[in-house]
């Protein structure tokens, strides 16, 4: 079998689910829950998620193979897709939009202000490539998680009108260092998979990565609709705190240690695993 395309009949009810989910969090965000648009995209999505669902298990060529869903490792590295996603690219997005809105920072002003977020999120994988000599990914992973939700969380606390410098930048650094870490660790536990759950761990993370960040941003959208001010701010970056202390949880559930692996292609287009 040729795996080097998406199934594309078992992609298109996976990707109706989440392009319905995702316009129904953003009619009730613009338009309210009580209204004939809200309701028809909430009955689209519902209907999708049963065809992805029915599709997933009948289909002969479904998105993830039977054989692999009970696969931890493979597991672990989706997971980790999701909460890497809402602490990275989500927590992003609601910081410029914070800067904007509270503190008044112009675009030329929130593109600097990333500059550091990005130089310790650098430094955060460049350790963790040197912490990776001595100790394993999975710890890498559990720390960069803990850094996370530990600089999310401390923004979502800080009272209203505190200075910038106080209530964003410390969360800021703090969380991008953990993302450079946690970005460094997703990638070198791919290493611990085997063949077929090495295809499959690049082939769906793009997807996973891509949707769930889709959904996070249109809830995140969603939640300052409802709460504007301060308390929308307040309740996304704790919305985005618990994602990285799932992501903890879901280290902890990653093995402690990976035989590392290299990857190669046989003639039938099936990968193995070679140590």
């Amino acid at each position: 079998m040729n795996r080097s395309r998406l199934p594309l009949w078992s992609l298109i009810p996976g990707l109706l689910f989440i392009v319905s989910l995702v316009l129904t969090l953003l009619s009730v965000a613009f338009y309210g829950l009580d209204t004939p648009r809200s309701h028809a995209l909430a009955g689209a999505a519902a209907l999708s998620f049963v065809v992805f669902i029915i599709s997933e298990n009948y289909h002969p060529v479904p998105l993830l193979p039977r054989s692999l869903r009970a696969s931890q490792p493979l597991q672990i590295s989706l997971w980790t897709g999701i909460f890497s996603a809402a602490v990275t690219y989500a927590a992003g997005f609601l910081l410029a939009v914070a800067m904007y809105q509270v503190y008044s920072v112009n675009v030329p002003g929130i593109i600097l202000s990333f500059v550091p977020w990005l130089l310790m999120r650098l430094a955060g994988t460049a350790l963790g490539e040197k912490l990776g000599q001595g100790i394993s990914s999975t710890a890498i992973l559990l720390w960069g998680f803990m850094l996370a939700a530990g600089g999310l969380g401390l923004i979502s606390v800080m009272p209203a009108h505190t200075p910038f410098w106080l209530a964003l930048l410390p969360g800021i650094l703090l969380s991008s260092f953990g993302t450079g870490l946690v970005r460094h660790a997703a990638c070198a536990g791919r290493d611990a998979l085997t063949g077929d759950e090495y295809h499959y761990a690049l082939r769906l993370g793009v997807l996973v990565q891509v949707s769930s960040t889709a959904v996070i941003l249109a809830l995140l959208t969603l939640l300052l609709r409802n709460n504007p001010g301060h308390q929308g701010f307040e309740s996304g970056f704790s919305l985005l705190g618990a994602l990285a202390l799932a992501g903890v949880v879901t280290a902890l559930m990653a093995p402690v240690k990976g035989k590392k692996v290299t990857i190669r292609q046989s003639d039938n287009g099936k990968y193995h695993r070679q140590g």
